[in-house]
């Protein structure tokens, strides 16, 4: 009895610990995202006030105004924090970053091409959210791709993922090991797309399910990555890539399915 007690009081602790990071993650998760959509409302008023709201290089960029919100937050957060060393590690890419950068859009080329069959036969729809005008309007715009590279490289794609890698994950590796740490905060990072596809009006229930799925699984591949480089310049420059490299349409079309 006395081992078991003993047992008992040793792991209550090491489950404290973890159930309030779990919670402060899961905090950070949402008001981060509220915080994205006051964005999203904030940044709409200021460019129609400007009169700029219909221009070719602001609708281009116009599904990322969610992360001004999440540029507020981190920026916030940081300085609530004052740790920027747990939070925000990024360095000058590495031969082994480069590795990872070329690597990782193989992957979710191949998730894609075996994870959206799986999704289809299990009646959950790709998100009607009109993601593709964005990508249409820059295919067919090159003079629009230094403000792509701009707008999503070297912000939007950074500041979500220092909230999402940076922030979530070093809030969950107070007390979670590397694999916690990496499939909790790729289960978030899903949760944070189910919620905006939610809140999408043309997205259906099952196509922001969809949404979650299929973003809780780069959101783990990315943690992963992150936790190894310790760079957050290698997730966001995959990261922006996938908002303008659809490397896994282009597999989908060459490979029968």
């Amino acid at each position: 009895m006395s081992v078991v007690t003993d047992r008992g009081a040793d792991s209550w602790p090491a489950i404290s610990r973890r159930l309030r990071a779990g919670l402060a993650a899961l905090g950070v998760t949402v008001l981060s995202l509220l915080i994205g959509i006051v964005g999203i409302v904030g940044t709409g008023a200021v460019l129609r006030v400007a009169g700029v709201l219909t221009a070719p290089a602001v609708w281009a960029l116009q599904l990322h105004s969610v992360q001004v919100g999440f540029a507020v937050f981190a920026a916030a957060f940081l300085a609530w924090r004052g740790d920027l060393s747990r939070y925000c590690r990024v360095r000058v890419p590495t031969p082994e970053d480069a590795a990872w950068i070329a690597v990782i859009p193989l992957v979710f080329a191949a998730q894609g091409v075996v994870l959206s069959p799986v999704l289809a036969a299990l009646g959950l729809p790709h998100p009607d959210s009109g993601t593709a005008v964005g990508s249409v309007d820059l295919a067919t715009r090159p003079l629009l791709w230094p403000v792509a590279f701009v707008g999503m490289f070297l912000f939007a794609a950074p500041a979500e993922e220092l909230v999402y890698r940076g922030i979530v994950q070093g809030t969950l590796r107070r007390a979670f090991d590397l694999a916690g740490v990496v499939l909790l905060g790729g289960v978030l990072f899903g949760l944070m797309h189910v919620l905006i596809g939610l809140l999408t009006p043309s997205v259906a229930p099952a196509g922001a399910l969809r949404w979650g799925i299929t973003t809780a699984l780069p959101g783990m591949v990315w943690g992963y990555a992150y936790e190894r480089t310790e760079n957050l310049a290698v997730t966001a420059v995959t990261h922006a890539m996938t908002w303008t490299i659809t490397l896994h349409e282009l597999v989908l079309k060459l490979v029968p399915i």
